[in-house]
């Protein structure tokens, strides 16, 4: 094992270690049920940045270029909206096979049934005010996913790349993400009823799919931005449409639905984005050297 990848797995180890006693504060104030839960679980997002500016600054690297470039500006956009199409193309799919029994539109007055008991709405603002939520959503939730973000893509996945390759670094960056969020998981957060499964297996692969897709939206636009807004897509609006009630099945369905479709595109991320290694498609962005005022 060569010095920089020792010292880059030992400063993950590092980072792990005080993550899970955070994690552990956590659920020894309250839990996921806590009243200071999103506060703390907000300040937990940001762990990842905080290493990586203090990686960045033991090596001399300043931060600030990593956060200014927006890189191609249509990558943005397909950030946003891609995570909603695919749990809507997932749903639909689940509905059509099965899988799955789907009461959005009561086929009796034509109308929506959104996830709030004894309310229907006509199709048009049922969509109108779907949009707004997830423009909404997306700006608000962004603020803590750009936390995770700025570490995991911005700094940490070119890293685990140089040392391990293309495949196996996203891969194992994917997995320590996964296992990162593992205490909160066991606890019953995104997966209730399966703390084992969910901790130590749905998750890791849900994130080795997210590390897929993020890393071929980093790589490919040239900035950080389009993770962290996927990041906000998926937790605010996408990923909970998998949850709500009109779409009725087996709870472990419903997490699998979740599951297999994003791990399935995040190695199909992998894989093209090793298909395409030295072509100019994409290209590895990196922090300047830190000046004397930087």
């Amino acid at each position: 094992m060569t010095r920089d990848r020792r010292s880059l797995l030992t400063f993950i180890t590092g980072l792990l270690i005080v993550s899970f006693l955070w994690e552990g504060a956590i659920l020894l104030l309250g839990g996921i049920t806590g009243p200071y839960f999103v506060l703390l679980a907000v300040i937990l997002m940001y762990f990842p940045a905080l290493g990586a500016l203090v990686y960045l600054r033991q090596r001399g690297l300043a931060w600030r270029r990593l956060v200014t470039t927006a890189g191609k500006r249509w990558y943005l956009l397909a950030a946003v909206v891609a995570p909603v199409l695919v749990s809507v193309a997932t749903l639909t799919l689940a509905a059509a096979t099965g899988l799955i029994a789907q009461a959005l539109v009561d086929p009796a007055t034509g109308l929506v049934n959104p996830p709030v008991p004894g309310v229907q709405l006509p199709v048009g603002i049922f969509i109108l005010q779907f949009l707004v939520s997830l423009v909404l959503g997306v700006a608000i939730t962004s603020l803590a996913t750009f936390g995770e973000e700025f570490g995991w893509r911005g700094v940490f996945q070119n890293l685990f790349i140089r040392e391990f390759g293309v495949v196996q670094g996203i891969l194992l960056l994917g997995l320590i993400w996964g296992i990162w969020h593992a205490p909160l998981i066991y606890s019953g957060y995104n997966f209730p009823g399966y703390p084992l499964l969910g901790a130590f297996v749905l998750m890791p692969l849900l994130t080795i799919g997210f590390s897929g897709v993020f890393a071929w939206l980093t790589l490919r636009s040239g900035s950080l931005w389009p993770a962290v807004l996927a990041h906000a897509s998926i937790n605010s609006t996408a990923a909970g449409l998998l949850y709500w009630p009109q779409f009725e099945g087996e709870l472990l369905t419903k997490y699998l639905l979740l599951v297999i479709p994003w791990f399935v595109l995040g190695i199909l991320a992998i894989l093209d984005l090793k298909r395409s290694e030295g072509t100019g498609a994409w290209k590895y962005f990196w922090p300047e050297e830190r000046t004397v005022s930087g």
